[in-house]
C-alpha cells in the first residue's frame, strides 16, 4: 500500500479518495478507520485552541450570530460548520433539528414537557432546557416515535 497525503487550501472540507484494485481486508479496515474518524468534531476554545469532540459529548449545536457553537456538559465550543452541514453529518447519530437555530442529541434529553404555544421543552442531562419550535415537534414526534400522540 503506497500512502499519499496532498494539502489544498481551497478545499472547504477534508477529502478521502481510496483506490484499490480489489476491495479486500486491507480496503475494509482503511474505510472502517476513515468512517470512525468521522465520529469526531473539531471545536474551538476562545483563545483559539483546537478541541477534538465526539459527537456522544455533545448536547447540542447552536446558531448564534453566524456562528455555530457545539455545547457539551462542561464547555461551549465555536465550530466551523453550518447548521445544514451538522444536521446532515450527524442525524445518523441521533441529533435533530428542533428550531432554526439549533440541533439537539436525542441521548442527551432526559424528559420532554409541554411548553406554550404549542411547544416542547427539552430537559437535558446536564440540567439545561432547549425549546422545540412548533415548526418541528412533528419531526421531533416522529423520531422519537411519539407520533400520533397529543
Amino acid at each position: 500500500m503506497r500512502l499519499i497525503l496532498k494539502e489544498n487550501k481551497d478545499l472547504r472540507e477534508t477529502e478521502v479518495e481510496i483506490r484499490y484494485r480489489t476491495r479486500d481486508e486491507e480496503v475494509e479496515c482503511l474505510i472502517g478507520a476513515v468512517r470512525n474518524s468521522c465520529d469526531r468534531l473539531v471545536g474551538y476554545k476562545d483563545n483559539g485552541e483546537r478541541v477534538l469532540l465526539g459527537f456522544s459529548s455533545i448536547l447540542y449545536f447552536e446558531a448564534v450570530d453566524r456562528f455555530v457553537f457545539a455545547y457539551t456538559s462542561s464547555e461551549i465550543l465555536k465550530v466551523r460548520h453550518t447548521l445544514y452541514e451538522l444536521e446532515d453529518e450527524c442525524q445518523a447519530k441521533g441529533f435533530i433539528r428542533i428550531s432554526k437555530s439549533v440541533i439537539v442529541n436525542l441521548n442527551a434529553v432526559k424528559r420532554i414537557s409541554p411548553d406554550e404555544g404549542r411547544r416542547l421543552r427539552l430537559h437535558l442531562t446536564n440540567g439545561e432546557t432547549v425549546i422545540v419550535s412548533r415548526n418541528f415537534v412533528g419531526d421531533l414526534k416522529t423520531a422519537i416515535g411519539m407520533k400520533g400522540d397529543a
